[in-house]
């Protein structure tokens, strides 16, 4: 048997693991242990720290993926955020027993999530002066690391719309629309903004040549296959019927088409959301009657694209009621349980199995985002 005698931290000299065998044991600790491992002795500190021990942790935990956790920000208008809270899956009644500190909280800006991919949470800073977005940063909340990305062109409007990570160039994408400020952005049919694109590799943004189809701002994007998806308004028509996807790879917008069932025509009584559930896309639409209406049930549907790519494949998975009106949908739990905000703003989980809906415990008004453990840093040097 051969042992590591590279580290010299035991002045006793007993035998030590090969580090072969450390690095098979290290890779299926979870993050907090092994920010905890760090301090046993200097080899492992070192090994730990390693880019490349990152890369395999995070490769092993892609393969072997546990359920991933809930992250609630609070954005109530009567405070700033200071704390974020995680839920396991175990539970999701407060407190967490996770209270996680803001490491850039700032009290004259407000925060709100992009995204996140691979562990990495993307939250956009905007100035509650003016209501401008000053800064985005990439945070690992496990690690407690951060990296704060700076927004260019101060006199403009920034919209920031999407995080990604791009397998084909192993990099991660910030995506943001521009236009002139004091310009109502609902829809952006007489002021097409301009398309940028940060990359975490060169630490740098570009300006994409892309023709951007007509979105709605209020939707969030959701990643997958490595490109970036949104639910796309048509204002002329008065139809809401197609998602608008960005092909990162590729620096380019397409369209694609819903079934002319999924959607009524009225779009002003339609709550619509783009999704990703079993690794497929998904969209969640509620057809509601008017706002405030306690008294009225609002029938809700969950497609999915069982081929991406195809529009044909789109398939009814599940259908549901919900008393009152559905403000906005939050995606998915661990266990495939629907968080859905109805206009009391009080949040309310739907489970597939049991057919039933129950009120959640959460905070009123906070930001939510799913994210899986992870030990990459956005400092580290992507190759």
């Amino acid at each position: 048997m051969s042992f590591d005698d590279d580290d010299d931290d035991d002045g006793g000299g007993s035998p030590k693991l090969p580090h072969d065998v450390v690095i098979e044991i290290l890779k299926r600790l979870p993050v907090r242990c092994l920010l905890r491992f760090r301090c046993v002795c200097r080899s492992w500190h070192s090994t730990i720290d390693d880019p490349h021990f990152m890369a395999v942790h995070s490769n092993h935990s892609a393969l072997h993926a546990s359920d991933p956790y809930l992250v609630a920000l609070d954005v109530a208008n009567d405070r700033v955020p200071r704390v974020c809270s995680m839920f396991s899956n175990e539970s999701l009644t407060p407190p967490s027993p996770w209270q996680i500190e803001i490491p850039f909280f700032t009290p004259t800006n407000d925060h709100l999530f992009v995204g996140s991919c691979n562990g990495l949470i993307c939250v956009k800073d905007t100035s509650l002066r003016d209501g401008l977005e000053r800064t985005v940063y990439l945070w690992n909340i496990f690690t407690r690391k951060h990296k704060a990305v700076p927004l260019p062109h101060p006199g403009m409007t920034h919209v920031v719309r999407g995080f990604c990570f791009d397998a084909k160039s192993n990099d991660y994408h910030v995506v943001r629309f521009l236009h002139f400020a004091g310009v109502n952005y609902r829809c952006f049919e007489n002021n097409k903004p301009q398309v940028e694109i940060y990359s975490l590799r060169t630490d740098s943004w570009r300006t994409l040549e892309c023709e951007v189809p007509l979105l709605y701002h209020r939707s969030r994007a959701v990643s997958l296959n490595g490109n970036l998806h949104w639910y796309a308004l048509d204002w002329k028509a008065g139809v809401a019927g197609s998602i608008a996807w960005l092909d990162i790879a590729g620096e380019v917008f397409d369209i694609m088409a819903l079934s002319e069932e999924m959607l009524p025509k009225d779009s002003s009584l339609v709550v619509a959301e783009v999704a990703v559930l079993n690794d497929l896309l998904a969209v969640f639409v509620c057809r509601g009657g008017p706002p405030g209406n306690h008294e009225s049930h609002s029938p809700c549907s969950v497609w999915v694209m069982r081929d991406y790519g195809v529009p044909e494949s789109w398939t009814k998975l599940y259908t549901f009621e919900v008393s009152g009106g559905v403000s906005a949908f939050d995606g998915f739990t661990w266990k495939g349980e629907f968080l859905i905000e109805n206009d009391d703003v009080e949040r309310v989980s739907w489970n597939p199995i049991t057919g039933q809906l129950s009120n959640l415990p959460l905070l009123r008004g906070c930001d939510l985002v799913s994210v899986v453990e992870s030990f990459f840093s956005p400092w580290i040097r992507l190759g």
